[in-house]
């Protein structure tokens, strides 16, 4: 395994691919995809495997155009929530000023009571609750049920309208789909990109996290046949990534896991040349 010698920064912050707030968000890797993704991914299948926020699978439409980009999440209320905001978003955001007239504690509560995996009515709600949740805390539990507390100190926030649009543009051909990681096993000849919930993680930030086992089992299965990036705060040994891995380093000036950290640390490991051309197994 190659580490290298590079380590990249990455800060607080919002840009086109910032969709709603989330644990372990990806939008401010852009400057990092921009490198380490290279220019021909499009040509095939580029599949955002752990969707989540759908950061990455955002930046690759804006890059590649969404035809080849699809976003996969185990959670229904992520999947329902990506699909609308690509068939209706200006449905969804006139749901969101409805909660948004009505917002306070005590609606919270009673909003993070209701269904929020099930069409626009689900996907309003949900957005609601991102929007307002603590520290950006999108959280469920084991039963998948949000959550997270409420905000504090400050009024419901208004949308950023244009980029919602303009995300829901750029993403109109993506597909959405709701597996599980383990049916990607037998992909072949695809952009993989892997950002799987923090293993190893006591901190109670997410359901469905997969065992380190069964995540490094899919790792060596899609690794010979695909290009993949992987995502990680593990070290690459502990989730047992191939050798064949060249592993980057990256340093957050911001809070990972909202435990304050001045230096909290992430890796991306890439089974090819920066170039494009997948290296060797290992």
């Amino acid at each position: 395994m190659q580490h290298t010698t590079k380590t990249y920064d990455v800060r607080s912050g919002r840009n086109q691919y910032h969709l709603i707030p989330y644990i372990g968000n990806k939008s401010g890797f852009a400057h990092i995809f921009d490198e380490l993704v290279p220019d021909d991914a499009g040509s095939g299948d580029i599949i955002d495997v752990f969707g989540g926020s759908g950061a990455f699978a955002i930046y690759c439409s804006f890059r590649f155009g969404s035809r080849q980009v699809t976003y996969n999440d185990n959670n229904p209320v992520m999947v329902n929530f990506m699909e609308c905001v690509r068939d209706g978003p200006s449905d969804l955001m006139e749901r969101y000023e409805e909660h948004r007239a009505r917002s306070d504690n005590k609606y919270f509560l009673e909003v993070r009571k209701s269904d929020i995996s099930g069409g626009l009515e689900g996907a309003g709600r949900f957005l609601y609750l991102a929007k307002n949740a603590f520290s950006g805390k999108i959280r469920f539990n084991g039963s998948g049920r949000f959550n997270a507390p409420m905000r504090k100190g400050a009024g419901c926030p208004k949308l950023d309208k244009e980029r919602l649009l303009d995300i829901s543009h750029s993403i109109r051909h993506m597909k959405i789909t709701n597996r599980p990681f383990e049916s990607w096993g037998r992909t072949r000849n695809a952009f993989m990109y892997l950002d799987p919930p923090y293993m190893n993680n006591t901190n109670a930030h997410y359901n469905m996290v997969p065992s380190t086992e069964s995540f490094a089992k899919f790792v060596h299965a899609i690794t010979p046949h695909n290009r993949v990036m992987i995502s990680e705060q593990n070290e690459p040994a502990d989730i047992g990534i191939p050798e064949c891995y060249a592993v980057y380093r990256v340093r957050l000036r911001r809070s990972l896991q909202y435990v304050t950290q001045s230096d909290s640390r992430e890796i991306v490991a890439i089974n090819y040349e920066p170039d494009g051309h997948r290296a060797a197994a290992g």
